[in-house]
């Protein structure tokens, strides 16, 4: 696990803030995975996530188009996650093509799985943290819109009332 990524995403108070939800009840899983869905059919990618970003991986809370190990998984190693970016960057993160761009090219998520293209905007917590990232992924390089991104938003501010709703009191 690379430490400076832990560090940054181990924040004390932004682990806290994740651990105040009830991200295993299934009404909310299933209320998300529709979230998921809208914006796949919407963007017309074949997979969409709704994630919380821990300090050392992914949990995939809501998903559409997800299969193989990382559906049983239900998530990946944080250095792995394309949302981890967008966590970590605390506004929209894209890549156009993962195989041309530096950051991305060696990423063995993307090596196995053959996707190449992403667009993700952060899940803003109360406390004001990016706790997760709402996203697309596509296997083919993609140049993602306004309206894209405007699709994205509004999914992410669904997924963040939905969240709230589920807040453990």
């Amino acid at each position: 696990m690379n430490t400076e990524l832990f560090d940054r995403l181990g924040v004390p108070e932004r682990i806290r803030e994740i651990a105040g939800y009830d991200l295993f009840d299934e009404d909310l899983r299933t209320s998300l995975d529709a979230i998921a869905e809208r914006s796949a059919a919407l963007i017309e990618a074949p997979v969409s996530l709704v994630s919380i970003i821990l300090d050392t991986s992914q949990f995939i809370i809501g998903s559409h188009g997800v299969s193989g190990w990382v559906a049983e998984a239900q998530g990946t190693p944080a250095e792995w996650a394309m949302c981890t970016h967008t966590v970590l960057a605390g506004k929209p993160y894209c890549v156009a093509d993962a195989t041309e761009d530096p950051r991305h090219a060696g990423n063995p998520l993307l090596q196995m799985s053959g996707l190449r293209s992403y667009l993700g905007v952060p899940l803003i917590g109360a406390g004001g943290h990016s706790l997760g990232a709402h996203c697309v992924i596509d296997a083919r390089p993609r140049i993602f819109t306004d309206v894209d991104l405007a699709v994205l938003s509004d999914g992410a501010e669904k997924a963040m009332k939905l969240l709230e709703a589920y807040r453990l009191r």
